[in-house]
């Protein structure tokens, strides 16, 4: 038999829920503080200094130093992992991450976010959902369009103070991967996704058939070397089913059966949420 107390703590949970996904349209105020800014100045100074980069795009910065938990080492290793894996990509032109105008003018932008990314809401702690679905394979021909579609919506999927810093719910749909055509820069792009500064706190792989579950286990095993053990902690294999049920509905893909976060356009959602996060000042 249900409390009064019980219905009050549902009532809360619903409130905070609706609120959280609220989030989801319109990104709360950011306020980076004097610390932070210190570290994303020091981290440019490194970049230009060393580097010789002409151009640090200032929101990839500020996104980069905040999931690096303003660790001026850390997050201009992450910067310079990025930067290599990006410039793998395509006929090897994208060498350094482009100004924010560059990267929504290309042309393919727009068509590429409507079919490869599947917008979701919040999950119960009211933190973004970045969820993968691995759907048609990217064409060489494509790959800088998806470098530059990647960068615009991983920012904007960290652009409200709660997933910014505290971290996201990472869902990858790995139900297709046996039945994707192979054309070759498979491994290529792998090293791309796996470069993006993020702070997964819930890792869910989602629908691997046995023998996926084998080959990634032994990618975890390898990977242990260099990654910290308590994010190959944070990684769980589930079924597609499981996934669904790990998150609110109102938050799943509508592929998946939820409602998508309620986001009737994943490019104008990702534009508006890439624009509320704040240039800092350098």
């Amino acid at each position: 038999m249900t409390t009064t107390e019980e219905k009050e703590n549902d009532s809360l949970n619903l409130s905070s829920l609706a609120s959280a996904l609220e989030s989801t349209v319109k990104a709360e105020d950011i306020n980076y503080s004097d610390e932070e800014l210190e570290t994303m100045r020091e981290v440019k100074r490194l970049l230009e200094e060393e580097d010789g980069l002409s151009y640090v795009n200032p929101r990839f910065l500020a996104y980069t130093v905040i999931v690096c938990k303003n660790r001026v080492q850390d997050s201009v290793d992450k910067y310079r992992k990025f930067l290599k894996a990006m410039s793998a990509c395509g006929d090897g032109s994208l060498t350094n991450v482009e100004t924010d105008d560059e990267m929504w003018n290309d042309p393919h932008v727009v068509s590429f976010l409507r079919k490869y990314y599947v917008p979701c809401g919040v999950d119960f702690e009211g933190r973004q959902i970045l969820w993968i679905y691995g759907g048609e394979p990217i064409t060489e021909e494509m790959e800088l369009t998806c470098v530059r579609a990647g960068i615009l919506y991983t920012a904007a999927v960290h652009a409200d103070n709660k997933s910014l810093r505290e971290g996201i719910t990472f869902v990858i749909d790995t139900s297709k991967q046996g039945s994707k055509e192979k054309i070759g820069n498979e491994s290529k792009l792998q090293k791309l996704n796996q470069s993006y500064p993020l702070r997964p706190q819930a890792i869910y792989l989602a629908g691997s058939s046995y023998a996926t579950r084998l080959l990634i286990n032994g990618l975890i095993r390898i990977a242990s070397v260099f990654t910290k053990q308590k994010i190959l902690q944070r990684i769980k294999f589930v079924t597609m089913e499981e996934a669904v049920e790990l998150v609110p509905k109102e938050s799943a893909p509508r592929y998946a059966g939820g409602e998508g976060g309620n986001i009737s356009d994943v490019f104008e959602w990702a534009k508006k949420r890439y624009a509320a996060l704040p240039i800092p000042d350098l």
